[in-house]
């Protein structure tokens, strides 16, 4: 079993350009499979190393995704706490989509609420009105290439692969400025059901933008240790109270959340 150094930076770049190659060849993470393992630290540096590739080939990043903020979740990925990932332009996609499954490795799907960014968050908000950093709520689609190709889930594989983002898919419109909806979402119970013809999978119970605001709290404090900043206009994906679901067949799904609405996208 070989454990991945990253200095010098070289040796960095050498596996961060793999791991795109990897990525864009629909075959993310070989390298796991040749015995290499990392920590949690290690895999964050990859990530933004691949990140910064990306930016240099002209891609955006347009937000994060939080991961593994549920229980059930946890348990599928042998993870025992959250990760973060990057958004990037070139992978959001509009409510109705008509995605290829060759396009993915292991898909899988998460419904899930997301926010957009009214503001810049600062790492430590925890005395300010959380609803003043959030323009608007919404539910989306995560789409995720869910392979493990080093013998067995582990958190450094997981975060180096981006936490196994692969894209989301947005509403046809979001809810902005909030308003009277959200406020309701927020201080009560909410729902969230993921159907294919019939309920897949569902969340009832306290307030799905509670457990927003708890992840974006978590998520700005974590990126400030790495450098970077909750920004205004960012979208995140805040994080599944259900579980993650393979796709095996051509199908529609579509997740809804009542008051803040609904996405769809046809896998084919």
């Amino acid at each position: 079993m070989k454990t991945l150094e990253l200095e010098p930076r070289t040796a960095l770049d050498r596996w961060a350009a793999r791991q795109l190659a990897d990525y864009d060849a629909r075959v993310p993470g070989t390298l796991f499979a040749d015995g290499i393992v990392l920590s949690e630290y290690q895999a964050y540096e990859l990530a933004a190393a691949v990140a910064r590739l990306r930016q240099q080939r002209g891609e955006t990043v347009i937000g994060y995704k939080i991961g593994c903020t549920s229980p059930r979740i946890r348990q599928q990925l042998a993870v025992d706490a959250p990760v973060f990932g990057r958004l990037f332009s070139t992978e959001r996609s509009c409510c109705g989509a008509v995605l290829p499954m060759f396009s993915f490795d292991g898909l899988a799907i998460e419904g899930e609420l997301a926010v957009e960014l009214a503001d810049d968050v600062p790492g430590d908000w925890t005395g300010a009105d959380p609803l003043h950093y959030i323009a608007s709520a919404f539910p989306v689609i995560e789409l995720h290439n869910a392979v493990f190709r080093g013998g067995g889930p582990s958190a450094g594989e997981l975060i180096a692969n981006n936490a196994f983002h692969a894209g989301f898919v947005l509403p046809a419109a979001t809810l902005r400025n909030l308003g009277t909806s959200a406020e309701a979402a927020f201080h009560g119970a909410c729902s969230l059901t993921i159907r294919s013809g019939r309920v897949l999978d569902s969340y009832a119970g306290p307030g799905l933008m509670e457990h927003s605001i708890h992840g974006l709290r978590w998520l700005a404090a974590t990126l400030g240790q790495h450098g970077e900043q909750l920004k205004a206009g960012q979208i995140v994906l805040t994080g599944s109270l259900t579980g993650l679901i393979r796709i095996h067949a051509p199908c529609r799904i579509s997740v809804e959340v009542p008051r803040l609405g609904q996405v769809e996208a046809e896998f084919v």
